[in-house]
């Protein structure tokens, strides 16, 4: 039904606009129509500068965006097996973990970086220079501003979003212990004074 190509062992619709001078990636990858990966950053005073760095096994629907890096990291890094639902935003030097689920019209602000298990839900927005900790979930049309801590486990929602609960179920359903927890909430500390 859709065109797909098979380059570089991933599949690739014959729609797609890909800077394959600009990207170093695994394999098992389906790129969707009109996905647009390695565009110009979107910043206004910094110039793209860098790769972006894809693992495997990685969904991108329709219209998604992953943008160049600029001098921040010099690399926008996407791991493996993540989904990306239609007209999702990756700005420049964010970096995604694994097993993460955008879902569609999520916009990530640049150097945004998102923990292991993460989903965000329809329309959400996340500020620039945040971090999303691992096994969280973000409400559809909530906004993720400057100064909330998005700590691992929890559900968050609202405009600005705000810690609701904890997120029992995706922890249940991924078998989470405490102690993996506490591992990831330390992971999390260690992120944030890095991303600042």
């Amino acid at each position: 039904m859709l065109n797909f190509k098979k380059i570089k062992n991933n599949f690739v619709h014959t729609t797609a606009v890909i800077n394959w001078k600009k990207i170093v990636i695994g394999s098992g990858n389906i790129i969707g129509p009109y996905v647009v990966i390695g565009n110009n950053a979107q910043h206004p005073k910094l110039k793209s500068n860098g790769i972006i760095q894809i693992g495997n096994n990685n969904v991108f629907n329709e219209f998604t965006n992953v943008h160049l890096p600029t001098n921040i990291k010099k690399k926008t890094i996407i791991g493996n097996n993540n989904y990306f639902m239609n007209s999702t935003t990756i700005d420049h030097d964010c970096e995604l973990e694994n097993d993460i689920i955008l879902s569609s019209n999520v916009t990530l602000g640049g150097n945004v970086y998102v923990m292991n298990n993460s989903q965000m839900g329809i329309k959400s927005s996340v500020h620039q220079n945040q971090v999303i900790g691992s096994y969280s979930m973000i409400g559809m049309h909530s906004f993720v501003t400057k100064k909330l801590i998005v700590i691992p486990g929890f559900i968050f929602y609202g405009k600005p979003a705000k810690k609701i609960k904890k997120n029992l179920i995706g922890l249940k359903r991924n078998k989470i212990s405490m102690d993996k927890i506490n591992k990831e909430t330390k992971r999390f500390n260690e992120l944030i004074i890095l991303q600042k």
